[in-house]
């Protein structure tokens, strides 16, 4: 099994990151260390991260940001932190557990040695249970569609929190901020394509259907950010396509 390092962005998670199912998986999956980030958190989360991390030392590590910068920041900065450490492979969850750590391990059964970037796809099929409002189901398969047209990214859910990645990408992929606060999964893709090309692309991802998805309910996505999306894609779209590869 290969090495991961889990990054997992926490803003005021102290009543919802589940600490015990955390501190379980870290202990049963000697492949996994996991970096809870957290992102300027203004009730006890930091206590809370850093009492987990006391549980499983050397295996659960803390990053304080002091103000709160978001979730695409909070990301990048926890994943930069594993270039001083031999992972093979870098991830990210969010911290609801919606997709449980162990999926991650289950998500490497349909790797193949070309994958470099793996998504999670919560595609609703018979054995697996994938549970979220019709609201919100029929609100990503627009957005899913809306991405797919303007960036030209064939792909069916880009937004999944549960995305794992080659640590020779690291560098490439997080050396330079996001300039999107909600859609930097998208970033992400679009960086990868710009700096490998077409075809190299579409051999290096892959999507795949996870066997568990629960939402929890509580999205933190405003009205207002959901308003700024069409915009959001464009500006993405307008960036990449002028932007030279990364020397």
């Amino acid at each position: 099994m290969q090495t991961v390092y889990i990054v997992i962005p926490c803003y005021n998670e102290e009543t919802r990151l589940p600490g015990d199912d955390l501190v379980d998986f870290v202990r049963e999956n000697p492949w996994a260390t996991v970096a809870l980030v957290n992102d300027g958190s203004t009730d006890h989360t930091l206590d809370v991260l850093r009492s987990l991390a006391q549980l499983v030392p050397g295996r659960i590590f803390v990053h304080d940001l002091e103000s709160n910068v978001g979730k695409a920041e909070a990301v990048r900065r926890g994943i930069l932190e594993s270039l001083d450490q031999p992972y093979e492979f870098v991830a990210y969850l969010d911290a609801d557990f919606s997709t449980l750590p162990e999926t991650l391990g289950a998500m490497f059964r349909w790797v193949q040695p070309q994958h470099r970037f793996i998504l999670g796809s919560r595609v609703l099929r018979a054995g697996a249970i994938i549970e979220r409002s019709a609201k919100r189901h029929y609100l990503g398969r627009i957005f899913a569609t809306a991405a797919s047209v303007a960036l030209n990214l064939r792909l069916y859910d880009t937004q999944c929190g549960a995305k794992i990645i080659s640590r020779e990408l690291v560098g490439p992929l997080f050396s330079e901020p996001f300039s999107s606060r909600w859609l930097f999964d998208l970033e992400l893709l679009m960086r990868l394509r710009r700096l490998c090309g077409e075809e190299a692309f579409r051999s290096m991802v892959i999507e795949v259907p996870l066997d568990r998805w629960v939402d929890a309910g509580n999205s933190r996505i405003r009205l207002k950010d959901l308003l700024r999306v069409p915009y959001e894609l464009l500006r993405i779209r307008w960036q990449y396509r002028r932007l030279p590869p990364p020397s």
